[in-house]
Order: C-alpha cells, then structure tokens, then sequence
C-alpha cells in the first residue's frame, strides 16, 4: 500500500537536495560577472536609505495584508473550490495512494498559480513603465500570498491561522535565500514543520521582518530600476521572477509536508 507513496517521498528528498546542494555550489559564469558589473554601477546610484525603506514599506504591507488583507485576496483566486478539490485528491489518495492520485493533489492549484504569476509580469512591467517603485509593494505582495494560499489550500491547510502565516513567512524567506544561506533558511522551514528539532523560537514580528529583510535584499536593484521611467519595465520584470522562485520551493515544501503526513497513516 506504501510503495507509491515511498517513492513519491524518495524522489522528494532527491529533488530537494539537488536544490539545496546548486544554491550552495553554484559556479560563476561569464554572464554573472557581467551582471555583478552592471549591478555594481546602479548600486552607486542607489541611496543608502533606500533598503531600509524597502525594508519597512514590505514590512508594514505584510502586517496589513495579514490582519485586513486576507479577505480582499480570498475573492481573487476560488479557495473553496481548491478546499473541496482536496478533500476529493485526498480521499482518492487515502483509498489508493498511487503516483496518479498523489500527483492530483499537487496539481490542484498549478492553473490558478500560473495566472498569478502573468499578474505579476503586468502588474510590475505596467507600475513600473509609469516610474512607480515603492507605492507598487502592497500590490505584488498581495499577488504573492495569493500564491501562497492557494499553495495551502491545495494541500489542505488553513492560511487563516497564525502558525500557517509563519510557515509562509519562512517559506519566502527560504525560497528566496541562495548559497549556504538557503541550506539554513531551510532548516527553519523544516524545523516548523517539524522534520528536525527548533534551535529557537520566533515571534510572528520577528518572522515578518525576516521575510520582509530578504525581499528588501532581493528587489533592492529591481525596484530602484523600476523607479526610472525609461526603464521601469526592467524592473517590472523582476516580480514574476520572485514569484516563480518562491511558489517553486513553497510547492516542495507543502507536497513533503503532505507526504509526510500520509506516509505516518500508511
């Protein structure tokens, strides 16, 4: 009964290391130093203050879009069509865990995911070609907990608790971490999801300001770019990225933790 599931869970564990292990051994190539050098030229342009008020307009868009946001963002995506379509993947699963029914579970909300994720091209390219940078934060976020909850749903979690709030949180710091910082952001993901022992305990605060430092960290280049009109849409083009980079790890991470779940049943 849990051989499918067995190997569903190997090939898991192999997928994740491979990610874990090309984020930490990642080789320079010729196009990277290129990059490091243009990047270096508008870095000297960029004010110093600027990733600090990256930093708090992210901070303070992931507070409000937590405490006020959520219903807003539940009438952009069908999140109890994504309930039901689990419980009916699930139950097919529990009935006869096959590499066929355990794929539906996490094909659910791939439709959905992929729509955000052409929201987020236009959204950027669109704010950014009228020279708009920070003001454009609480509209990307807002796309990117879209992404996230219907990542939840798909696999049958309630993005409306806190706890899962702070697993989403460590989920986009991780996802977007490279080196051996991603090694260590995932180790946080994990330890939530119980798979290795915490080493520390964190406040919700104290999450969003993880999260909302990495974002900063990450967009820093791309939202200054966005911020000139000539070349908004440079900038714009970055969020699909960032969506993308975060959805693809979030997806590991919710099908390991179902998994997970359905190999201690099986």
């Amino acid at each position: 009964m849990g051989t499918a599931l067995e190997k569903e869970w190997r090939k898991l564990l192999q997928k994740e290391e491979r990610m874990l292990s090309s984020a930490e051994n990642k080789k320079e190539t010729k196009l990277d130093r290129k990059r490091k050098e243009i990047t270096g030229k508008i870095e000297e342009r960029i004010p110093e203050k600027l990733e600090t008020t990256l930093n708090w307009a992210f901070y303070r868009a992931f507070l409000l879009l937590f405490e006020k946001g959520t219903v807003v963002i539940e009438k952009t995506f069908k999140g109890e069509e994504l309930q039901l379509e689990f419980q009916v993947n699930n139950f097919r699963v529990d009935q006869k865990p096959t590499k066929h029914s355990i794929r539906k579970v996490e094909a659910a909300g791939r439709k959905s995911k992929l729509l955000s994720s052409a929201v987020t091209t236009v959204e950027g390219i669109g704010l950014g070609a009228l020279g708009i940078g920070i003001p454009d934060i609480p509209v990307f976020l807002s796309v990117l907990l879209r992404g996230m909850y219907e990542t939840a749903a798909s696999y049958g979690y309630d993005y409306n608790k806190r706890e899962e709030q702070i697993l989403i949180l460590r989920i986009i710091t991780a996802g977007l971490s490279d080196g051996a910082e991603k090694r260590q952001a995932d180790k946080r993901v994990e330890e939530w999801m119980g798979f290795v022992p915490a080493e520390k305990l964190y406040s919700f605060e104290e999450e969003v300001e993880e999260a909302s430092r990495k974002l900063a960290e990450v967009m820093l280049m791309a939202k200054f770019v966005q911020g000139i009109p000539l070349i908004g849409a440079a900038g714009g083009l970055s969020n699909p990225f960032v969506y993308q980079k975060v959805l693809q790890y979030a997806t590991l991470k919710y099908k390991k933790r179902y998994l997970a779940v359905k190999r201690k049943g099986a």
